[in-house]
């Protein structure tokens, strides 16, 4: 009797502390959805009209190439090379895509940043076996595939707000985004601990020409305040995932510390939210400064220092926070989406089971 009492309580505890996991990442989902809800909202009510002067519209961003033209120009009497011919460059600038609007991109990637969350608590709370099965599988590819779509345009929405309107840097921007999603991917659903770390520092590598142009173009533009932030902001903070998931891959403390899903659904809130309503405020400044008449207006006694200021505080306020928050939250210590490595071989171990398996085989 008193076995089948301990039993009892123990199943009682293991539901017990599984329900809570369920609500700890089920609940955040539901959090997060509400808060990028609220700013695609908000968002939307900002988008610009088209009823400005006709002034170039630094809410609207082209996209297109530039042409280098190569000519020579020589003196009306020249008959040779030297007699003072020079070659000529011209570089020009054809648009492909123009009329883009960038709060209207940063607008609809918030509704698809919380549309993905809405279904991730949906998946949990419906069928938490499910979502837990074969290492929390339908999770990382729920998220994989949020930020394959969401990180691409808010990166985009960065580059235009910096002014960038070159096709094929925006293009390598999308590929390279890909590519760092797919390693991220394989990350997780490898557990092997040399693999993870050559795929980890592959996308880490990957992402780091993108940091490169975005601050290329941060450093090129003048006129317009926190360009530069901007661009810090999105490096430090898309470095952060990295490190998280390096992070969680070597140290059984951190993975008690913090639950993996947990620290994503944290960096991906502030990212979003703060990087979206960073280059917001830029934008409406820029109007502001510039003396344009561009309605709706986010307000003409406006403290735009003062925003922009907790904005950047707000973000890392959010993380702080956060991120102490979330230690508090149970652990699921069944679930190791990452195999920890209990020995000092830091070989391949798949390769290692098929030559103990061929051996046996001989």
């Amino acid at each position: 009797m008193l076995y089948i009492c301990n039993h009892i309580i123990v199943l009682r505890i293991s539901t017990l502390y599984s329900i809570s996991i369920m609500h700890s990442i089920a609940l955040n989902h539901l959090l997060v959805f509400a808060l990028h809800t609220a700013s695609s909202v908000i968002l939307f009510t900002l988008m610009p009209n088209d009823d400005s002067a006709n002034v170039k519209d630094p809410m609207k961003a082209t996209l297109g190439y530039d042409v280098l033209t190569l000519g020579s120009s020589c003196p009306v009497n020249a008959s040779k090379w030297d007699a003072g011919c020079e070659i000529t460059r011209t570089l020009t600038h054809e648009t492909t895509f123009e009329g883009i609007d960038i709060i209207t991109l940063l607008a609809v990637n918030e509704l698809i940043t919380a549309l993905s969350h809405l279904i991730g608590f949906a998946g949990w709370y419906m069928s938490e076996a499910s979502w837990k099965a074969d290492m929390r599988h339908l999770e990382v590819i729920r998220r994989q595939v949020e930020y394959g779509v969401t990180a691409l345009l808010l990166e985009l929405g960065i580059l235009f707000t910096l002014g960038g309107d070159n096709l094929y840097v925006a293009l390598f921007i999308v590929f390279g985004n890909i590519c760092v999603q797919v390693l991220g991917y394989m990350v997780e659903r490898s557990t092997d601990l040399m693999r993870q770390y050559y795929l980890l520092s592959t996308g880490t590598l990957v992402l780091l020409p993108i940091i490169v142009l975005i601050t290329h173009h941060a450093d090129k533009l003048e006129g317009v305040h926190h360009a530069v932030t901007l661009a810090a902001g999105y490096t430090v903070l898309y470095l952060l995932f990295a490190v998280h998931l390096g992070l969680h891959i070597t140290y059984q403390a951190y993975r008690d510390l913090i639950d993996k899903d947990h620290g994503f659904q944290l960096l991906g809130a502030a990212t979003k939210l703060g990087l979206t309503w960073l280059a917001v405020s830029m934008l409406h400044r820029t109007y502001h400064d510039l003396g344009l008449n561009k309605l709706p207006s986010m307000g003409d006694d406006l403290d735009f220092e003062g925003l922009q200021l907790g904005i950047l505080l707000g973000t890392v306020g959010l993380l702080l926070l956060g991120g102490a928050l979330l230690t508090q939250l149970a652990k699921d210590m069944t679930y190791l989406p990452i195999t920890a490595l209990t020995t000092r071989d830091f070989g391949n171990n798949n390769a290692k089971e098929t030559e103990m398996h061929l051996r046996n085989v001989r």
